[in-house]
């Protein structure tokens, strides 16, 4: 810390808040031009091959459109963590220089009364002098003393200073390379009409440089999240290697040690049929770690990231997913009148390829317990709300940096297109964006789909065939629990 330096929490979070708002709404104009595109690019009635030209050279600006969504989502990311590292404690650099050079005056001005003295009580002829010295030569020590503690105390709000300069020093960085990538893109758009005709180039580094850094910030391109289906499909049609490694990471787990291929795909089975709420964490663990890949890798003990042959970069999100559910899935915490205890519940699970999926107490239990197993402190809650203040209650977590676990029954979606996907029974998902309209961006499936909170089934559940119709949301919080 330097003594020009100056941090006033309060005015940062505001600034901080502000900003996210500003990008929040940048969000809606980009996502607003991005369906404008779609909308034009896919109007039936225009046909030719100017026209054909023409929509190559939307998808390269969709694409650069979808960059800046991410790098904005990485912004807003980073001032959340700017504003969450600042505290509470305004740190004046002018007052804390200036009283830590106050108490070393007065500790050095201690001290020198204090041997003065003790130099009296050595020439003291008297008793009672030499009574009187000592005690005021232990009187200036123990304020030496205390002014060294108040030295010390004023020197630690230097190095609070510097902790969260260099916590933070790191940040908006990811979002300067992607930024600079775009600006390649752009030039490389404007640049591809041959004739008066756009020309796009297949093998433009610059779209799979956009891609792979675009993964590596947020879910977007043709990262939309995990599927409980795929660890199952990857077994049917994966390669040896894959299945290699799926068969060594299940057997690495006592419940399943033993068991057989055919065993093997009924659990896989089974991981699809109620794999939901695994699927909503794998998704949080993987957007708190996209951007600290080399420490998911410490933690975990594998890649975040692999690369396909192609040499596009895509997230493990099955061997994540499979890792959760073979950890904690049908754990549960018992008591006795001492203790409390984890056991693994065989009972639980419907067939041996259909499970009963997970509760919201499920939830907090078994991945509060999975993330302790890797030494990383998280914290679940539920939250209580009326259907229609699940959309304010998700903002109010996103701007805290929470995540949040949405689940719903029945299943009320829409899909990009707005195309409904509906379903009977319960389904966990994971909040990935707030929509300007009062909807709940989610991943589902692997797929990006929409909630309206306020549909019927949700707000006059006791009109609804399912009879036990719900909407429900979970906080997700990394780090320690605040006091």
């Amino acid at each position: 810390m330097r003594r020009s330096d100056y941090l006033n929490p309060a005015d940062l979070k505001s600034q901080c808040t502000g900003a996210v708002r500003r990008m929040e709404e940048d969000m809606l104009v980009l996502e607003a031009v991005g369906k404008g595109i779609d909308t034009f690019a896919g109007d039936p009635e225009i046909e030719s091959e100017s026209f054909d030209a023409l929509k190559q050279q939307l998808t390269d600006y969709h694409m650069v459109i979808e960059a800046m969504k991410l790098a904005n989502q990485a912004d807003m990311a980073d001032f959340r963590c700017l504003s969450d590292s600042a505290g509470s404690e305004v740190l004046d650099g002018e007052r804390i220089f200036d009283q830590m050079e106050n108490a070393l005056r007065m500790r050095e001005s201690y001290l020198t009364s204090e041997e003065t003295y003790k130099s009296k009580m050595k020439m003291a002829k008297e008793p009672a002098l030499t009574v009187y010295y000592q005690w005021k030569a232990r009187q200036y020590g123990a304020l030496a003393k205390n002014s060294e503690s108040l030295y010390e105390r004023w020197r630690r709000k230097t190095e609070r200073f510097d902790e969260i300069e260099a916590w933070t020093g790191g940040l908006f960085k990811d979002s300067e390379g992607i930024t600079a990538l775009i600006r390649k893109g752009m030039t490389e758009i404007s640049g591809a009409f041959q004739n008066g005709t756009y020309v796009q180039r297949e093998d433009d580094e610059w779209r799979r440089q956009i891609m792979n850094a675009g993964v590596r910030l947020a879910m977007g391109f043709e990262d939309e999240g995990g599927d409980q289906n795929a660890p199952y499909r990857l077994w049917q049609r994966g390669f040896d290697s894959d299945r290699a490694y799926m068969r060594e990471l299940i057997h690495s787990y006592e419940e399943y040690a033993d068991y057989t291929d055919e065993e093997i795909e009924e659990l896989l089975m089974k991981l699809n049929s109620e794999g939901c709420g695994y699927v909503a964490f794998a998704n949080i663990i993987v957007d708190e770690y996209r951007r600290k890949d080399e420490e998911f890798k410490r933690i975990f003990g594998y890649p975040l990231f692999l690369e396909n042959v192609n040499g596009y970069t895509y997230v493990d999100y099955n061997r994540l997913i499979l890792d959760i559910y073979c950890a904690v899935d049908n754990h549960k915490k018992v008591k006795n009148l001492w203790q409390e205890y984890d056991i693994y519940d065989e009972n639980e699970d419907i067939s041996p390829v259909s499970g009963r999926g997970t509760t919201p107490e499920d939830r907090i239990y078994r991945f509060e317990r999975y993330m302790d197993s890797h030494d990383v402190p998280v914290r679940i809650e539920n939250i209580e709300c009326a259907p229609d203040e699940v959309y304010q209650r998700c903002r109010e977590e996103a701007e805290r940096g929470n995540r949040v676990i949405i689940s719903t029954c029945p299943v009320r979606l829409e899909d990009k297109e707005g195309e409904p996907a509906q379903m009977d029974g319960g389904h966990a998902m994971t909040v990935t964006g707030l929509t300007s309209d009062g909807r709940i961006e989610v991943s589902s499936w692997g797929e990006k789909y929409y909630i309206s909170p306020e549909d019927p089934d949700y707000t006059s559940p006791e009109k609804s065939r399912t009879q036990n119709a719900y909407i429900r949301i979970q906080s997700v919080r990394f780090g320690e629990a605040d006091e």
